[in-house]
This record gives structure tokens, sequence and C-alpha cells, in this order.
């Protein structure tokens, strides 16, 4: 068990010192990372929208009429 504690150690360092690295290369990166996140929901929602949108209604799809 404490090679995997070492392992994981070691991915913990080395993954703290990219996201180190990635702030001085692009300083705003977090906000970046929440823009694009939001903008990847806010994609989603649009594209289920526009799914149920160009759905065909029930009273055309059927052979069945729909009496009101």
């Amino acid at each position: 068990m404490s090679s995997n504690n070492q392992t994981k150690e070691i991915i913990e360092k080395q993954f703290n010192d990219l996201i180190n690295k990635a702030q001085q290369l692009y300083p705003a990166i977090n906000e970046d990372i929440s823009t694009y996140s939001n903008m990847t929901a806010y994609t989603d929602s649009l594209q289920d929208y526009l799914n149920l949108t160009m759905q065909t209604p029930l009273e055309i799809s059927t052979n069945h009429i729909v009496l009101v």
C-alpha cells in the first residue's frame, strides 16, 4: 500500500507543478476555464432545446387521428 501512496503523492506533486506553470503562462486560466464550462453547459441546453423543437409532433408521426 505504501507504494500506491508514494505514487499518488508523486502524481499530485506533478499535477500541482503543471497547474503552477499553467498559471504563470496564463494568469487568467481559472476564469477562462470557468467561461468555457459555462459556454459548454449553455450549448448543451441549446442543443437539447433544438432537439425538442425538431421532433415530429405526435399528431403527424402516427397514423392515428387525434380528436380534440
